[in-house]
């Protein structure tokens, strides 16, 4: 941790005055396509979530820790009729040989007012309502399309109904990424929570649910139980 907050501290001191001057992000584009994705569960969830609008899509764009994002987030409102419990959470990312960060990476889930800099602020030295860590397993330098998702166990947090939460991953070099706008994700660069829609991009990351069981389903349960 002290490792990543020097990193911060350094490319702060850099980075900052090269934004001033209004030099854009380093998000690469390529064409690459994806060699083996991998599903995070045979069974189907109640919820399957993708900020690209589909599982597992395949990203056509990278962007680098200390150029573009060190961590990525999204918020999510649970619009179900239960509160919905999250099974697990996958994020294609991998090291960058050019700009390496220390290992393992965090992910995490935080509740939300939609305000990510009042709801987190620093990532680096928010507490999380539910979080660990994770090794990424892509191969260095991937490239975008080569990036397949990380599945984490991301299970023990409810989401109630009409809350709703951040949740996100901390870059472990270079992430991949859609060079089109489906859903807003926010970007943590050099010391402040960037819009990526801004830029035409957003991060890729997806998680799924399943809803808990309803009033009404658990007296059902009961009255078919009573039978036996």
């Amino acid at each position: 941790m002290l490792k990543k907050l020097l990193v911060a501290a350094a490319i702060l001191a850099l980075a900052a005055p090269v934004f001033a001057l209004g030099t854009s992000k380093d998000g690469i584009v390529t064409s690459e396509h994806a060699t083996n994705p991998v599903e995070q569960s045979g069974v189907r969830a109640d919820v399957e979530f993708n900020t690209g609008g589909a599982m597992n899509l395949v990203p056509d764009a990278l962007g680098s820790a200390t150029g573009w994002a060190y961590f990525s987030a999204h918020n999510y409102t649970n619009g179900g009729a239960a509160a919905l419990g999250l099974i697990d959470m996958a994020f294609p990312t991998c090291e960058n040989s050019t700009d390496p960060i220390a290992l393992p990476v965090l992910w995490f889930v935080h509740a939300s007012t939609g305000d990510i800099v009042a709801d987190i602020g620093d990532p680096y030295m928010a507490t999380f309502d539910h979080s660990g860590t994770f090794y990424p397993t892509n191969a260095m330098d991937s490239l975008a399309g080569d990036l397949v998702y990380d599945a984490v166990d991301a299970s023990g947090y409810s989401l109630a109904v009409g809350a709703s939460m951040w949740w996100g991953y901390e870059n472990a070099g270079l992430q991949g990424m859609t060079s089109y706008v489906v859903e807003q994700t926010f970007g943590y660069w050099v010391s402040f929570w960037d819009d990526d829609t801004a830029y035409g991009r957003t991060a890729l990351m997806q998680f799924t649910g399943d809803y808990g069981t309803t009033a009404t389903e658990a007296a059902t349960m009961s009255q078919v139980k009573s039978l036996y």
